[in-house]
This record gives C-alpha cells, structure tokens and sequence, in this order.
C-alpha cells in the first residue's frame, strides 16, 4: 500500500528540519509501517531498524518477562546498540535478531545517516519513546490489516497471531496509552490527525 505523496512530503519536511531525525513509526500488525518506512527511507536517505530484529530469545520468554506489556522486546540493547551510539554521532554495528535460529545473527554496520527509522511495534517503549525525535502511530480497521495478514501468513502463523501477537500488542498499545498526544496518528486508508 503506497502512502498519500501529502503525507509523505510533510514527514520529509519534519525530518529535514532537525540536523539528525530519529523518527518511530509504532502501530498495530499489518497497519503498513513497514511500507511506510521504506518509502521514507527513500525519500529521506535514512537508516531503517525493525523492531522484529530487537526480539528477546527464546531463553528470556519467561511468564514473567512476557507479563510485562512490550516485554518481548529487548529495548535496552536495541538502546545501547542503535540509538545511544547513532545520536552521538558513532558509527553503528548491531546484531540483528534471528528468531527462527534463536540466535543473533553477525554484525552489521548500519549505513550512516542523517535521519533513523525504527519501525514496529513496541518503538514507543519509554526508553525508545524518550531519544525519538518524531513519533508516528499508524492505524488501520481491523479488517484491513486481517486482510493483509491472510495474504502473507500461513495458518500456522496467522494462529499465533490471533493467540499470541495481537493480544500482546493491545497490552502493549493500552499499558502505554499509545497512541499518546506526541503521536502523529496516520489513518488507513489515508489521512492524518
């Protein structure tokens, strides 16, 4: 789905008028954040990380850790090993998460970049919301994103979705009230509020 040229031109503006953008793009599954920063990093020349790269391991999915809304992310190396660096100027080596191995893949160094896309949910967690220069919330009906996620999952998948993923995002979403005033919030199909 390819984003309104309007919305795409005022976030370009936003970023454009900060020397060094960090900009989050956070909502539900299949709301299109994905797209969404693959056409600003385009049009921006940006670095993009995924949230699903920021996964914890399988050994730390306790009940527990689980328990605690965003709780599947490891935010504090995705802190330590992208954003702290990237915001002081530093060259950036992340490692990204491999679910299916279980395992941290080798490091990468990201591309440098006047302007850094997170993207996915659990971007808006404290410690990611507090460094982000520009926060963006997509939102899509229900049935949108339901559609778009029987186009690419297998049964198997869209099962953990309906058992796992989903409610872990609304905790997520209504522990951390997002999206919060100091969201731009993008409606599906078009539109910004």
């Amino acid at each position: 789905m390819p984003f309104d040229q309007s919305i795409l031109d005022g976030i370009v503006r936003m970023a454009r008028e900060q020397e060094r953008s960090l900009i989050t793009i956070d909502g539900p599954c299949a709301s299109g954040k994905t797209t969404l920063a693959a056409q600003l990093a385009e049009r921006l020349s940006a670095a993009v990380v995924h949230m699903d790269d920021y996964v914890i391991p399988h050994a730390q999915k306790t009940e527990e850790r689980l328990a605690v809304p965003g709780g599947n992310c490891d935010d504090e190396r995705l802190f330590h090993e992208v954003i702290r660096p990237w915001k002081e100027g530093m060259l950036v080596r992340m490692r990204q998460y491999d679910c299916r191995l279980d395992r941290l893949l080798p490091e990468e160094v990201l591309p440098e970049s006047n302007v850094l896309i997170l993207e996915g949910s659990y971007c808006n967690l404290p410690l990611i919301r507090q460094a982000a220069d520009i926060r963006f919330f997509l939102d899509a009906p229900w049935a949108i994103r339901e559609k778009r996620l029987l186009g690419r999952e297998s049964p198997e998948s869209m099962k953990r979705f309906y058992d796992r993923w989903i409610p872990l995002e609304n905790a997520y979403f209504s522990a951390y009230e997002l999206p919060d005033p100091g969201c731009i919030v993008i409606k599906a199909p078009i539109g910004v509020t």
